[in-house]
């Protein structure tokens, strides 16, 4: 009989502190987009803004992965959340003080890039740590679900502070939100002898690089999974890194609406979790082939809308599937590896998954800026339901031991 993921009192001690971090990433988020479309009205800007905040982590993710499968994973989280945390203050008070100009907004995005790397390469590999293989899925759904609640409360959160108190304020509490992880990752119980006994030959630190890359390189099922994911995240999820422009360009509104699209993005997801919280091991693949296809013709119908509130709705499923993408990926990519390549074959994951919607955010931003919204949108839908059509077609999941 399974267990139930209750009785999973690491993981529930973790997702006490997930909580606040998610929250405080979404207002942040959100702000800086705002701050930066209203200082430029270019989304050149606006894409580049999303590029060095999620790109770093195509480049140094897989090296963080690297030091993860080395180091003591729950000291790393605690560093690198109070990390975080003196980031958002630091730009809380730039702004406050009216210093903050484009360039620095750059700069920020790019320090915050970097640390999120490493936390992402961290969380990655710690999570499968907190809960038994039997609730691997469950797990990933149910951190899906409270990522993308987030999603949904922390841009109406952050759209009322810049409205009542400016950005400064919402940059504040968005570094205070990482506290109470830090003090859940103090909390956890882990058994670092087990995860130490468990590590495979460790080399030189560019050969376990290699080594890693040449696993998932090997394992056909895990290319795969990782062409979609990087499917997903450039062209199905790069639209919401520019929503900024797109709400004042497409829409003629204001912070409220982007805070209405965000949320209405979060909402889809929450949907997502939820659904593929219930959702068997086996069936898994047939919904991540149907939510990769479907992005692609979400995307289309929204370069062809001009509605509001029918965007909203399109936003809702583009996020959808999105997020069935990033559940299935990662769960069956988990189920399927060697637990001594973990912290490698996640940071390639997440490098994809992260990065990939880095360079769609500068992607959609520089075609919509320059050949505008309905010819792209149309053309790179259509291309995205090319590459998922083939990237799902003829894969098998490996069940789970």
């Amino acid at each position: 009989m399974q267990p139930s993921i209750l009785h999973e009192r690491n993981y529930l001690t973790y997702l006490c502190g997930s909580l606040f971090s998610t929250q405080g990433v979404w207002i942040q988020r959100m702000t800086l987009g705002w701050m930066m479309w209203d200082m430029t009205h270019s989304e050149t800007w606006l894409g580049l803004l999303a590029f060095l905040m999620f790109f770093p982590v195509v480049l140094v993710g897989p090296l963080f992965g690297v030091l993860v499968d080395r180091i003591n994973r729950r000291r790393a989280a605690v560093v690198i959340s109070l990390l975080l945390s003196a980031l958002g203050a630091s730009l809380a008070v730039l702004v406050g003080a009216s210093l903050i100009e484009p360039l620095w907004l750059l700069l920020f995005a790019l320090v915050i890039g970097m640390t999120n790397s490493a936390y992402q390469a961290v969380r990655l590999s710690l999570v499968p740590e907190l809960v038994s293989v039997a609730n691997m899925s469950r797990a990933v759904a149910i951190n899906a679900i409270l990522f993308n609640s987030a999603r949904f409360i922390g841009p109406m959160i952050a759209g009322v502070l810049i409205n009542l108190y400016g950005g400064a304020v919402a940059l504040a509490v968005s570094g205070a939100c990482y506290l109470p992880l830090t003090l859940v990752l103090l909390c956890l119980k882990l058994d670092e002898q087990a995860r130490k006994d468990a590590k495979g030959p460790q080399r030189r630190f560019l050969a376990d690089l290699l080594a890693g890359v040449r696993y998932a390189r090997s394992e056909a099922l895990i290319v795969r999974l990782l062409l979609v994911i990087c499917c997903s995240a450039i062209l199905g999820r790069g639209l919401l890194e520019i929503l900024p422009a797109a709400v004042d360009v497409l829409y003629g509104r204001g912070v409220e609406a982007l805070a209405m699209l965000t949320s209405a993005a979060g909402l889809g997801s929450i949907v997502a979790g939820l659904i593929l919280s219930g959702l068997s091991h086996a069936r898994l693949l047939p919904a991540l082939r149907l939510a990769a296809i479907g992005a692609g013709a979400v995307l289309m119908l929204f370069g062809l809308n001009e509605r509001f509130e029918v965007g909203l709705g399109l936003i809702m499923l583009l996020s959808f599937c999105a997020t069935v993408c990033g559940v299935a990926t990662q769960s069956l990519i988990q189920v399927s590896l060697d637990g001594a390549y973990r912290g490698r074959v996640m940071s390639l994951w997440g490098a994809l998954n992260v990065g990939g919607g880095a360079v769609g955010g500068l992607l959609f931003g520089l075609l919509t800026e320059h050949g505008g919204y309905g010819l792209t949108l149309v053309l790179l839908g259509a291309l995205n339901i090319l590459v998922a059509w083939y990237a799902t077609g003829g894969v098998q999941a490996r069940a789970p031991e």
